[in-house]
């Protein structure tokens, strides 16, 4: 396995691949070809072949690395002192697996079994909550404590537990009831390492928790029934505990909405680290499941509270070491490339691990900027191709982490399994050739390239950071899959329209859900939202869960067009629907409904098929529309933006093939735009992710698009 970092390098920086080779391996570095791709058939063996060997490096040994999943807190500066009370609201998820007779997960601890056991509060693999009170050294099963009722039933609701120590006596609570009484080791613990969601075993960390933890609170002193009731009954709403402010030795509300630290309130400056990313900005126990709905500002909403959600399986950065650095060259080209990696003895498939070299200052006047969609590769490409799911790494935008729960965190240092710059096809899609992810990237460079166009390639990275970067090119060229869009992205494509800048869109589901991204961690953020109406199948959050969907950058995530920025409003179209049923007869041509419009005349007369069609060859399916399109708002009752300067060129029909379809016509497949846009640039929008695949092949598609670069002022040798 292995991930390069990062995905788009610039010539002159230095490109690290990060792997865990089993045996002795080759690294190869290589610039992909681009004539097989445009080939009338299909060749794999000719694309492959037709590799630019760039440089080449030998391992003669192993080079393994583990995974070390698991977000939790830990403290820096942990109590010396054992406390005698201990209270904290969890809301667990899922139960840990039962693999001894003493699985547990930990809420809150200060352990490392079997020689430093100082307390802890958790959870055994029944549900049963728990509490230990040792004495600091060796661990002894006596100084357990379970209460006879389990959390089993209750999962995903809040719970309140509560351990006070007096003397040797120990008294387990939840909900503010005592639920078991024990026997606590006479005399102090003396301070290990306090973690929170965690405990340790033989050093490294264990026992960790599926669940959401809030309002964490240590006391120097017993608690009376009154003080713990008292606990309970606030559910957290306090940003301060109610009781015992002078005897608290830490608190925790854990409250955070961004960054990597837990605030200790109690003014004993014990806070915590937060290891593996957790997930913030969640509401707490007080916290209504109505909230979120829109309008909602969870800023001016005292009842919302806060809890951090740990997970066993989270992780946004393996840390592997790079096995090389290669510094790209000055001169590179700009353009797809890849790294081979082949195990000594090894009969199987090498490693091939795709990077873009991305130039964001054009060599040459008028030159196109083509956009790698590589947020949406990281949302669907961690999901397993061999059935093997290794905790940790199965994180994307289309899985759960083992609590059940959505994962909000994708890292891009880590491995994208499908992530693959040849295969052409999965084992969903193999009637119709398909394949979504950097193919279509291939597709269009590669089409530029034998064309002569002027052109650099670009990552959705680059767009994000640089609001000047679209000023200097005369068209931006969007392709293949491009569906996960920051706001800044956004932003700069629109203020680029506005300036009078041109947008070339060939892409389908086009900036169809809104993420953040943090250009240190690189780490994308995604919370997703179902609206009413959406249908039973989909997978998102529900309105009951919307307080969760506000991002760490304080906005709500979901649908831009819910998000009152539709597509259409930048690029006049919106997603209609998607097809993923491997039918090759779920894809449609074009049928031209503007003959007569310049873009098919000028400077050159776009050919047509009988019917009228264009697009009835892809290698990306078997015709343009397809996998994912999107069409005029209007098929879905929403606003045709600016529509006196848009016109529809072309359109495909389908039939009731969609797997989802959200306009009135289920057979409406994508619509072909140009628009003069009134607030200002021009946009030809093909709404389709097959269209680069059929730009290959297709002699009608591949003038219509010619003749667009030419009126919007695109060099050509």
């Amino acid at each position: 396995m292995g991930y390069v970092d990062p995905l788009g390098v610039r010539p002159g920086e230095t490109l690290r691949v990060h792997l865990s080779a089993p045996a002795a391996h080759e690294i190869a570095v290589g610039r992909l070809g681009r004539d097989a791709l445009l080939l009338p058939e299909p060749d794999d063996a000719a694309d492959r072949a037709e590799v630019t060997w760039l440089g080449r490096a030998a391992s003669t040994s192993a080079n393994r690395h583990d995974v070390h999943p698991g977000s939790y807190g830990v403290a820096a500066n942990s109590p010396t002192e054992r406390p005698s009370t201990i209270s904290a609201w969890v809301r667990v998820w899922h139960l840990p697996a039962t693999v001894e007779t003493s699985s547990w997960a930990a809420v809150v601890s200060d352990l490392d079994y079997p020689d430093r056991c100082g307390w802890a509060i958790g959870v055994d693999a029944d549900g049963h909550p728990g509490c230990y009170v040792g004495d600091g050294g060796h661990h002894d099963r006596v100084n357990w404590t379970f209460a006879d009722s389990s959390l089993l039933s209750r999962l995903g609701e809040w719970v309140h537990l509560a351990c006070t120590i007096d003397g040797d006596r120990v008294r387990l609570w939840v909900d503010g009831t005592v639920a078991a009484e024990g026997a606590a080791a006479v005399g102090t613990s003396t301070g290990g390492t306090l973690r929170v969601a965690a405990a340790a075993q033989s050093g490294l960390v264990d026992h960790l928790l599926d669940g959401d933890v809030s309002s964490v609170a240590l006391f120097s002193r017993t608690l009376t029934r009154h003080e713990v009731v008292t606990l309970t009954e606030d559910r957290a709403m306090s940003p301060t505990v109610p009781v015992a402010t002078d005897a608290l030795l830490a608190h925790w509300p854990l409250r955070e909405r961004s960054g990597t630290t837990a605030v200790d309130v109690s003014g004993n400056d014990r806070h915590l680290t937060l290891v593996n990313t957790p997930t913030l900005n969640i509401p707490g126990p007080p916290a209504s499941r109505a909230i979120g709905q829109p309008g909602y500002d969870p800023d001016t909403d005292p009842t919302r509270g806060g809890c951090v959600r740990f997970s066993s399986d989270d992780l946004v950065d393996c840390g592997w070491p790079a096995a090389a650095e290669i510094v790209v060259p000055q001169d590179a080209d700009s353009g797809t490339y890849h790294v081979r990696v082949t195990l000594v003895g090894a009969d199987d498939d090498p490693l091939e691990l795709p990077f873009v070299v991305v130039r964001p200052q054009p060599r040459r006047p008028r030159s196109v900027a083509l956009l790698y969609a590589t947020f949406t590769w990281a949302a669907y490409a961690r999901r397993s191709v061999d059935g093997v799911n290794i905790p940790g790494l199965m994180s994307s935008a289309y899985t759960r982490n083992i609590s059940g729960r959505l994962f909000f965190n994708l890292g891009l240092r880590m491995p994208l399994p499908r992530v693959q710059p040849f295969v052409h096809r999965s084992h969903l899609r193999d009637a119709t050739v398909h394949q979504h992810l950097v193919r279509p990237e291939r597709h269009a460079e590669s089409w530029l390239a034998r064309e002569g166009y002027a052109y650099e390639c670009v990552t959705d990275a680059e767009l994000d950071a640089d609001p000047g970067l679209l000023e200097r090119f005369a068209a931006l060229m969007i392709v293949g899959h491009n569906e996960y869009w920051t706001q800044d992205m956004r932003d700069n494509v629109e203020a680029y329209l506005r300036g009078g800048g041109n947008v070339v869109c060939l892409s389908g589901n086009t900036a169809f859900w809104r993420v953040s991204y943090d250009r240190q961690t690189k780490v994308i953020e995604t919370r997703k939202t179902t609206h009413p109406g959406e249908g039973t199948g989909v997978a998102w959050l529900p309105p009951d869960e919307w307080g969760e969907r506000w991002h760490t950058d304080g906005r709500p995530g979901g649908k831009w067009s819910h998000l009152g920025q539709p597509p259409s409003e930048l690029l006049g179209l919106e997603t209609l629907g998607w097809i993923d049923s491997g039918d090759r007869t779920a894809f449609a041509p074009f049928t031209v409904t503007a003959p007569d419009h310049f873009l098919f005349h000028e400077p050159q007369l776009v050919p047509t098929e009988p019917g009228n069609l264009i697009g009835t060859r892809s290698h990306d399916g078997p015709a343009v529309s397809g996998y994912e399109v999107d069409g005029l708002p209007e098929v879905q009752g929403m606003p045709t933006p600016g529509p006196e300067g848009l016109t529809v060129l072309a359109h495909a029909d389908h039939g009731p093939r969609f797997v989802a379809h959200w306009g009135a016509d289920p057979g409406h497949g994508a619509d072909l735009i140009y628009w003069e846009r009134r607030t200002g640039g021009r946009v030809f929008n093909a709404g389709s992710t097959n269209y680069p695949g059929a730009l290959a092949i297709d002699a009608g598609l591949q003038a219509l698009t010619r003749n667009v670069l030419h009126h919007m002022g695109v060099s050509r040798q």
